[in-house]
């Protein structure tokens, strides 16, 4: 079974899953404290606990994978090249003469 979880998802699969859990653990929880008289104290617990467990999951899911299709490295890529531009417009290594 995990084979195929490590197929289909990627090698984060394993992340993905507990990520998930922790989700619904969030959940359940906030929905078993659900009443007519919730309050922002009532649902902060449950909410962290889904929004740590969506983090997880989409960690898994972002640097778990070795597929080419993965776009997790576009803003990397986008920050490389503007560096490029700009050292390209300023000259360079006119900072690294000094050497």
């Amino acid at each position: 079974m995990s084979e195929g979880l490590e197929e289909t998802l990627g090698s984060g699969y394993q992340q993905i899953i507990i990520g998930f859990i922790v989700f619904i653990i969030g959940a359940i929880w906030g929905g078993i404290q659900a009443d007519g008289n919730m309050t922002a104290s009532d649902v902060y617990w449950p909410a962290f606990t889904m929004l740590a467990g969506a983090m997880i999951t989409m960690l898994g899911i972002s640097f778990g994978t070795e597929h080419e299709d993965d776009r997790t490295d576009d803003l990397m890529a986008a920050i490389n090249e503007l560096t490029a531009k700009m050292e390209a417009l300023t000259g360079g290594d006119e900072d690294n003469s000094e050497e």
